[in-house]
Formats: C-alpha cells, structure tokens, sequence
C-alpha cells in the first residue's frame, strides 16, 4: 500500500513515516497542503494522511480541494489535536473518510488505513477501454497493454473527456472549459499537454489512437480507416 502523509510537525511525520514503512507501506511526505495537492495530481495513493493545522492552506480547504478540483474519491483520514464535535463534522463535511484525535496509537491508524483501503479498492468502478488502453476513473488509474502509466491531473484529465465521448471528437472549447472552467490559460496550453498526453499513451506502442481533427477538436480512435487530421488545434 502506498499513503501520502500531509502534516508540518516533522517529528510527528518521522514517527508516522518510520512505523508504517516498517510495516511494509510506502510513503511520500508533503510538509503543506499546496504539495500534497501537486502530489496527488501526479502519483496514486491508496489512502491520505491530513492534519487539519497545517500553517498555509488548512487540512478541511486541503480535502474540499481533493474532492471538488481533483475530484478524487480517494480515502482520507484526517488528524488534529482538536477535540470537538464541531471540528469533527467539518471535517467529514469537506470530505473525510475517517478521524484520528491526537495523540493516537499507530497501530490504529494502520488498522484504519488498512481498512479505508480495503472498501476503497472494493468499490465498483466503471472502468472505460478503447482497444488496449483503460482509465479507471475512480482509482485514477490508466493502464495500456498492460503497462501502467502515470499522467498528470491535466492529462488525465482530457484522457477521460476523450474517452467518455468515444468514438466522437471533443472539442477544444470543451475541454478547456473542462479543466480551466472559466478561466482558460492565454497561452496555447491545452495543445502543449495534448501532447504531452501523446507521449505518454501512444509513443510507445505501435497504433496511434489519440488525434487531433481538422476544425473538430480532438478524439480516441481505434479504426484502421484514414482521420481527416489538421495541424495540431
């Protein structure tokens, strides 16, 4: 199992990190809540470790974050040395799986990690496929002939669009809107992670299925016929 431990006490930190790689887990650290959102948008985790008092952006803005922008489904357990129901209910409002009150046995976060794990992984996903390549959208996980690949959160993103759409194109002003809602960036940005995507889902295999269309947009195509393909939108 791997867990990403959010929190700014560093001798709290060692010791979680320390105990639960002795258990056999592998860990990534973030001392603040902006790295743990750059971290979850890269990597897959089986589980989220967040205090709620971290010094810039809190551990209740951090879930809200993971849940609304990332829109991950992925377990978190959220430690504080705060005691009262108020700040427990905030916590599973913003999104929380579960609650640890410092301080806390270790053993028990490991049996709750372990379990939040568990149901996790047991849910029932709708997994989409064109050809040899799936995305799991609820596990974040897309896998082509076998092969894992880890994508960043925008190209994950444009993948699912792509997919959800199959076999129709979708088109640029869609999926801006998509990832940047209102707010698109000025610069030709969505071309330069497109291709980013390419890299990594068709270069290395020997059927291309990601083009861009001719004054359409973009799309997934696994046929053998020809694709009125322009320069890249």
């Amino acid at each position: 199992m791997k867990f990403l431990l959010v929190e700014d006490d560093l001798d709290i930190a060692e010791n979680i990190v320390d105990f639960l790689e002795g258990k056999g887990c592998s860990m990534d650290y973030a001392a603040s809540g902006e790295l743990a959102l750059e971290l979850l948008r890269d990597n897959i985790y089986d589980a989220v470790i967040l205090d709620i008092n971290l010094q810039t952006i809190s551990g209740f803005e951090v879930c809200s974050r993971i849940r609304k922008n990332l829109r991950l489904k992925i377990p978190v357990i959220m430690l504080t040395a705060r005691v009262m129901l108020g700040d427990k209910i905030s916590g599973f409002e913003c999104g929380a799986d579960d609650y640890l009150t410092k301080p806390f046995d270790l053993e028990e976060l490991l049996i709750r990690l372990k379990a939040l794990s568990r149901r996790y992984r047991q849910c029932v996903a709708n997994v989409f496929r064109v050809a040899d390549l799936s995305l799991d959208p609820e596990k974040g996980i897309v896998e082509r002939a076998g092969d894992r690949i880890v994508l960043p959160f925008v190209c994950f993103r444009i993948l699912l669009r792509l997919m959800e759409k199959y076999p129709g194109p979708v088109s640029k002003e869609e999926l801006e809107y998509d990832i940047w809602k209102d707010q698109p960036p000025m610069s030709n940005s969505l071309k330069s992670h497109f291709y980013t995507l390419r890299q990594l889902v068709d270069r290395p295999y020997e059927k291309q299925l990601l083009h861009s269309v001719r004054g359409r947009g973009y799309k997934i195509d696994d046929s053998d016929t020809d694709i009125d393909l322009g320069a890249d939108i």
